[in-house]
């Protein structure tokens, strides 16, 4: 999946909880990629209410303390008080992985993965609550469905 993120962005650096530690007070972007084996219901009043599982793309950004590598830390941590949506998602996970964009727009990542028609918004709203550009910062892959025919 990191791959196929890495092709539609053309840029960016693949990170993990070993390599996080790199990028104290560096601003900007990042692309936390998650898989969930289970199906997670996740339901908020100003969101929605949906049943998430399989591959999850979330874009995130900072510009303040720790910057990226703080944050991305917090998401790697399996043991944490949930405060943002995006915990819920991240202990559930049973893989974690980002690709980050120092001085990059979560907003930007957004609209070049659904631009590519590759991703698509998996739960309007998250994580995009007070964002008035995109509909989410949480996608999903769009996988074409194959029909096998018989002759």
């Amino acid at each position: 999946m990191l791959a196929r993120i890495y092709a539609v962005l053309g840029e960016g650096t693949p990170i993990d909880a070993g390599t996080v530690q790199t990028l104290r007070r560096v601003p900007g972007a990042y692309v936390l990629v998650m898989h969930l084996d289970a199906p997670l219901r996740f339901a908020r009043a100003k969101i929605s209410e949906a049943s998430l599982s399989g591959w999850l793309i979330y874009a995130g950004s900072t510009r303040g303390g720790g910057r990226i590598g703080a944050r991305l830390e917090r998401h790697f941590k399996t043991n944490k008080r949930i405060h943002w949506h995006v915990d819920e998602l991240t202990v559930a996970a049973n893989r974690l992985a980002a690709i980050v964009m120092p001085g990059g727009s979560e907003c930007e990542i957004v609209e070049r993965l659904v631009g590519s028609g590759a991703f698509q918004p998996a739960l309007q709203g998250f994580g995009s609550t007070d964002c008035r550009r995109c509909p989410a910062h949480l996608l999903a892959p769009v996988f074409e469905e194959r029909v096998d025919r018989v002759a």
